[in-house]
C-alpha cells in the first residue's frame, strides 16, 4: 500500500479541510466587511457628529480586509500543501481556489480603503479676520 492510498498516513487530507474552512470563513469575513463598508460609510459621511467613533469604525473595517487577505493567502498555502495539484486533491483544490477568491475580494477592499480611508472631504478654510463663519451658532 503506497502513501497515496493510505488515508491515515498522509497529512494532506487535514490540510485540505483546513484550507476549505479557512477560505470559507475568510470569504464570509471579506464579503461582510464589504457589506458593512457600503452600508455604514455613507451614513458616517452624512453625520459628522461622532467623528472619532466613525473614523475608528472605518479603520477597523479597513483592517478586517487585510486580515481576510492574509487568511485567504493562508488558505491557498494550505490547499497547495494539502494536495491541490494531485489528481485526487479536489478538496484541497476547492480550498485553494476559494482562498484565491477571498484574496481578490479582500484585495479590492484593501485598495478601496487605502484610496479613501477617511470620510472627511477637503474643506477650504476661509481665514477672514473678525469673521467667525457661524462657528459659534450665530
Amino acid at each position: 500500500m503506497t502513501e497515496s492510498e493510505d488515508p491515515a498516513g498522509r497529512p494532506g487530507r487535514g490540510l485540505a479541510v483546513a484550507a476549505v474552512s479557512v477560505a470559507v470563513v475568510s470569504l464570509v469575513l471579506a464579503v461582510s466587511t464589504w457589506a458593512a463598508w457600503l452600508l455604514v460609510r455613507p451614513r458616517v459621511l452624512s453625520q459628522p457628529g461622532n467623528a472619532f467613533l466613525g473614523q475608528a469604525l472605518l479603520f477597523v473595517l479597513g483592517a478586517l480586509w487585510f486580515v481576510a487577505l492574509l487568511a485567504g493567502a493562508l488558505a491557498i498555502v494550505f490547499g497547495i500543501t494539502g494536495g491541490a495539484r494531485r489528481p485526487d486533491g479536489d478538496l484541497a483544490r476547492a480550498g485553494a481556489l476559494t482562498g484565491l477568491l477571498t484574496c481578490l475580494v479582500a484585495l479590492a477592499g484593501a485598495v478601496t480603503f487605502a484610496l479613501s480611508p477617511t470620510w472627511t472631504p477637503v474643506v477650504e478654510v476661509q481665514n477672514t479676520p473678525g469673521v467667525y463663519n457661524d462657528y459659534f451658532g450665530k
